[in-house]
C-alpha cells in the first residue's frame, strides 16, 4: 500500500480574505482552496509547512491523518477564551499543547506514536470543528475522551511504565460524558478510545444541566451590576469569543434559580474504568451471543414450520442437475436436519430423507456431496439395495 496523508483546514469565525486565499493557494501545488476550507493529499511527499502555524495564520481548525496512524488535531481561539490551567488538568503534556499568542491561541492534540486502526478508515475535520464550540462553551467532555486516549496508549507500555506513573492525576468525568455529541464520537473513533471504555466513563457520568433561552433573561439579572456593564463594553468593542465566555459566566447562576445544590464530578481512576470496561465488553458479547442464539433458534422453528415446501424446494434444486443446484439443496438439507434435532424428531428426519433421496441416488456427484457431511443420514444401505 502506497503511503497516503491528508492536512485539512477550516474557517469557523470568518472566511478568509482574497490576500489570504492567495497565500493559502501558494503553499502547495495539491492544495484546494475555499474562503473557508483547504486540503491537501500527499501519497509520496509532504507538506512542506508547519500546519501549526498555517492554522494560526490563516484557520480555526486543523487535521492530519495519514495511513499508517499518527493523528494530529489543533483549533485555534480568540485569545484568552480557554484557560490554561484547565487543560493542564488533564495532565496531557505528552500529547496536547496550549500555545498563547498575542490575538489567538492555538491548542494541538498530536499522538504521533498512535498506529492507524485495523479497518481503513478516512476522517474529516467537519465531523471534529464542533468540538471547538464545545470548548469554548466549557464543555470538557472532549479533553476526556483526550485523556482516555493516552491512558490506552499508557497501558500497552505497562511493562515499562508503572500503573501508578499514570494514575496519580485523575480528571474529574465530566457531566454529560453518558451522551456525547456527534463531534465528540468522533474524536473518540478518532484516537481510537475503545466503545465500551467510553460507556464505562458515561456510566460514572452525572447528568448535565441544561440552559433554555428563556432562562437568559432570569439569570442576567442576577449577574452584579458591574459584571453586566462590563460584558455590554467589552461587547460593544466587539471582542472575539465574548458569547461563550457570557454563557459560561451564567450557566454558573443556574444551581441558584433551580435552588439546587451543585452536583461535584467523579475522579474514578483509568483502572476501575478499564476494569469496568472489560466487564461492559463481557455482557455485550453475551447479549449479542444470546440475541444469535434466539435469532437461530426463531429461524429453525420457521424452517420445521414450512419443511413440506422445502422438502419440494430441495428436490427442485436437484433437478436443475448442476453443481449451484446440488449445493442449495444440501443446504437446505442441513437447515431441516438441524430444525428437526432441535423439536428431537431427528428419527422422523431421516425417515423423510430416506424417502427423499431415493429418486436422486443414481445421481454420484449429489450423492458424493451427501455423503460428504457427517450430519446427514447414511446412504450405505439405500445404495447397496
Amino acid at each position: 500500500m502506497s503511503e497516503f496523508q491528508r492536512y485539512e483546514f477550516m474557517t469557523i469565525d470568518r472566511p478568509l480574505t482574497q490576500e489570504q486565499l492567495n497565500s493559502v493557494k501558494s503553499l502547495s501545488s495539491h492544495i484546494q482552496v475555499s474562503s473557508t476550507h483547504a486540503s491537501i493529499d500527499y501519497h509520496w511527499s509532504s507538506f512542506k509547512h508547519d500546519p501549526i502555524n498555517i492554522l494560526y495564520r490563516f484557520f480555526d481548525g486543523f487535521l492530519y491523518w495519514a495511513n499508517w496512524g499518527s493523528p494530529q488535531l489543533a483549533f485555534r481561539f480568540p485569545h484568552g477564551i480557554l484557560s490554561k490551567g484547565d487543560i493542564y488538568d488533564y495532565d496531557l503534556e505528552d500529547y496536547l499543547t496550549f500555545t498563547h499568542h498575542p490575538d489567538y491561541d492555538v491548542l494541538e492534540i498530536h499522538f504521533g506514536e498512535m498506529e492507524a486502526p485495523d479497518e481503513s478508515t478516512e476522517y474529516e475535520l467537519g465531523s471534529l470543528i464542533g468540538i471547538r464550540d464545545e470548548l469554548m462553551n466549557g464543555d470538557a467532555r472532549s479533553l476526556y475522551i483526550i485523556w482516555l486516549a493516552a491512558q490506552c496508549i499508557i497501558e500497552g507500555y505497562e511493562n515499562e511504565v508503572k500503573v501508578e506513573d499514570y494514575e496519580i492525576k485523575v480528571p474529574p468525568v465530566p457531566k454529560g460524558f453518558h451522551n456525547l455529541t456527534a463531534a465528540e464520537s468522533a474524536l473518540a473513533e478518532l484516537l481510537q478510545v475503545p466503545y465500551d471504555l467510553l460507556i464505562a466513563a458515561g456510566n460514572h457520568s452525572k447528568p448535565t444541566q441544561s440552559l433554555c433561552t428563556d432562562d437568559f433573561v432570569t439569570l442576567v439579572k442576577l449577574l452584579p451590576t458591574n459584571q453586566r456593564d462590563d460584558y455590554l463594553i467589552r461587547l460593544a468593542h466587539n471582542e472575539p469569543g465574548l458569547s461563550p465566555l457570557f454563557v459560561r459566566e451564567l450557566r454558573k447562576l443556574i444551581p441558584a434559580i433551580n435552588n439546587t445544590p451543585v452536583q461535584n464530578d467523579e475522579y474514578i481512576t483509568y483502572a476501575i474504568l478499564n476494569a469496568d470496561s472489560k466487564k461492559i465488553s463481557i455482557q455485550r458479547e453475551l447479549q449479542i451471543k444470546e440475541q444469535k442464539q434466539s435469532a437461530h433458534l426463531a429461524h429453525l422453528r420457521e424452517v420445521y414450520d414450512q419443511q413440506d415446501i422445502l422438502w419440494q424446494r430441495a428436490e427442485q434444486e436437484v433437478k436443475i442437475g448442476s453443481g449451484r443446484g446440488y449445493d442449495e439443496a444440501l443446504r437446505i438439507l442441513m437447515e431441516l436436519s438441524e430444525a428437526f434435532d432441535q423439536f428431537d424428531e431427528t428419527k422422523k428426519f431421516q425417515e423423510c430423507f430416506y424417502i427423499w433421496v431415493r429418486p436422486f441416488i443414481q445421481r454420484p456427484s449429489f450423492v458424493a456431496r451427501l455423503q460428504s457431511h457427517k450430519a446427514l443420514p447414511d446412504l450405505k444401505n439405500i445404495i447397496s439395495v
